[in-house]
């Protein structure tokens, strides 16, 4: 899937939102949701990277704000990098390493999504906590 916003729109948009200067520091992450399939938002996360102050999802097609939060500006937002993840799944590397979202028991809130592993054996899911699940089905239990 293509977004129709990029990282810059995205960022503007969740910095409106979270009623923060355009000068403030953000990322953005492009997250590819598993409900509905082929749907994405950008995971926005405003703030230095060590003490984030918000984080938003914005849809990649519409540019919507769709959730938001602020944050106290003294954590950062928890999230693994990707080769953290990699690691977490027990690969030295992976076929394939993308963040996605659906709700299920490894996250309620698109404000985590999940780095799925391809490993080249299986796909497995690691969440923000580190934590490896094998699915993200509703009965899928993390180890």
């Amino acid at each position: 899937m293509s977004p129709d916003i990029g990282e810059t729109e995205a960022i503007a948009r969740a910095l409106e939102r979270l009623e923060l200067s355009e000068t403030t520091p953000a990322r953005a992450a492009l997250v590819s949701r598993r409900d509905p399939p082929g749907g994405a938002y950008y995971l926005v996360v405003v703030g230095d990277p060590s003490a984030a102050l918000g984080i938003a999802a914005v849809d990649a097609s519409s540019g919507e704000v769709t959730q938001w939060a602020t944050l106290a500006g003294d954590a950062p937002h928890l999230l693994p990098d990707r080769e953290a993840a990699i690691q977490r799944a027990g690969a030295s590397s992976a076929r394939r390493a993308e963040l996605v979202w659906r709700s299920c028991p490894a996250s309620r809130s698109p404000l985590y999504p999940l780095w799925e592993i391809d490993t080249g054996d299986e796909v497995v899911y690691v969440d923000h906590a580190g934590q490896v699940w094998p699915s993200l089905e509703p009965g899928a239990h993390g180890g």
